[in-house]
């Protein structure tokens, strides 16, 4: 696993956990995950210590299932809504009608779920689940209220959520995308950049 600090051209600094293993061909390059070494409890290592606050905001996009079974498809479906529901908030995708020239009414659905949770070893156990049911999550300890949030992620399409640090939203912003990227976000002007790359290192 590489632990790399990236400085992104926005002023966003990140801190990424990559378990990817890329291999190229001659005509192109092939990319594969290693999953011999699990990393999720190393990325969980890293959220834990990072998670300052008693509440956490998450952030869907779309879900992906590349890395768990059909049972655990299943699974993840019903406990990762119900457990939002339960203990925290969850806001599923809303849907829009749009009625054609034609008079054909037609459905459409956003890929985008926000949710909050309390800290607690809870939270902490559903989160791996989320981060392989979804194709991208972020989570992070607020600074800001939840309408605010639910307001900005609408925009999520168009803005992602890196800039979430820059703007005093979080501390540190975890992401998680594409079945094995890792990465925390933070701004440099708030936290060394260096010295928090040897913090996680340390962590392991």
């Amino acid at each position: 696993m590489k632990i790399e600090l990236r400085h992104c051209e926005d002023g966003v600094h990140e801190i990424a956990l990559d378990n990817l293993i890329i291999k190229k061909g001659l005509l192109f390059k092939k990319i594969s995950y290693n999953f011999a070494d699990d990393p999720m409890p190393k990325y969980m290592k890293v959220i834990k210590h990072f998670t300052k606050g008693e509440e956490m905001f998450f952030g869907h996009y779309r879900t992906d299932g590349l890395n768990i079974t059909n049972e655990e498809w299943e699974q993840y479906d019903k406990e990762i809504p119900e457990h939002f529901k339960t203990y925290g908030r969850y806001e599923p995708p809303t849907t829009t009608t749009v009625i054609k020239k034609s008079g054909k009414v037609e459905t459409y659905s956003s890929l985008l779920t926000v949710g909050s949770l309390p800290v607690n070893e809870a939270t902490f156990d559903l989160i791996p689940k989320a981060f392989h049911y979804y194709l991208e999550t972020v989570c992070f300890c607020p600074n800001i209220d939840w309408e605010a949030f639910v307001q900005s992620y609408s925009n999520y399409m168009k803005h992602g959520a890196r800039k979430y640090a820059m703007t005093g939203f979080t501390d540190f912003l975890f992401s998680y995308c594409d079945s094995g990227r890792f990465s925390v976000s933070f701004d440099p002007k708030k936290n060394d950049p260096q010295a928090l790359l040897e913090e996680i290192k340390g962590l392991f």
